[in-house]
């Protein structure tokens, strides 16, 4: 199996039309899907029913993870509420600075100004780690002021297996998450018009600035679940919302997916591809 997340959604799906189902939350029908049909290789895994919060599918999934750049889906969250997408934000060093060599940043130049909305989606579909750090600043003046911000929503959420020390993903042994956290973070933030509009986004091309007069920066989706360049991995059912890669994190996945009745947050954090 190549793309063991398609597959697993394309079992639920086909299951909630074909399979016998009981009533539950919300008159809602439970999929029967046979899980242990399927060979899974991913360490944590978790699988939500957006409208009731049910958990249809769990492995590891209140066990303590790295979320890597999954962790920009709350910092795109807390961007939303505390910003206005027309704002405008000029970009530091420091922000491009405190990425570490090796981490994604998108290329913008100190001194650029962009908008907030334009940012969100290089946060988004990049995940371009000096605009994360850069959108901290703008927010809470700090990065260690947003982590706080951070935790205080993640609480609010109902996290309780989480805790935030950037606004990026860096690898911080002191940041950390489960499935289910993540699987409610997703559910919380796709009810955000504008996070759910960044998140199906394929590629978004960013409008020139006095620094840069081209209009040639165009960013491609990391979640080629997304992409119709990429059959072998795209599903047609996919709405986001974000991967991750670090080292000691693995390849992580939050994702979504709805036909005209379901809605569905997948949450799978760490090596979700086939070894």
């Amino acid at each position: 199996m190549r793309n063991i997340f398609k597959y697993i959604i394309y079992i639920i799906l086909i299951t909630l039309f074909f399979a016998n189902t009981s009533v539950y939350a919300n008159d809602i029908e439970r999929p029967n899907a046979d899980f242990n049909s399927i060979e899974l290789h991913s360490d944590y895994l978790l699988l939500m029913e957006k409208n009731s919060g049910d958990i249809l599918y769990e492995k590891n999934g209140f066990a303590k993870m790295y979320p890597a750049s999954t962790t920009k889906i709350l910092t795109a969250i807390l961007v939303l509420e505390n910003c206005y997408l027309n704002e405008i934000v000029t970009v530091s060093q420091s922000s491009i600075s405190a990425v570490p060599p090796t981490y994604s940043i998108s290329g913008l130049q100190a001194g650029e100004k962009l908008r907030i909305e334009d940012l969100l989606y290089i946060l988004l579909i990049p995940s371009s780690n000096d605009v994360a750090n850069l959108l901290a600043e703008h927010t809470s003046g700090s990065i260690p002021a947003f982590a706080d911000l951070m935790n205080k929503k993640a609480k609010e959420i109902g996290l309780k297996g989480s805790h935030f020390t950037n606004p990026s993903g860096v690898h911080d042994d002191e940041l950390y998450t489960t499935a289910y956290d993540l699987a409610l973070l997703a559910r919380y933030a796709m009810n955000n018009e504008k996070f759910m509009e960044i998140v199906k986004t394929p590629s978004y091309t960013i409008p020139s600035t006095e620094t840069h007069l081209e209009e040639d920066r165009t960013y491609h989706n990391s979640n080629l679940l997304l992409s119709h360049d990429n059959p072998e991995y795209f599903y047609e059912y996919t709405t986001g919302i974000k991967t991750g890669f670090t080292d000691q994190a693995g390849d992580c996945l939050v994702s979504s997916a709805k036909n005209e009745r379901y809605r569905i947050h997948f949450s799978m954090p760490k090596r979700w591809l086939p070894r």
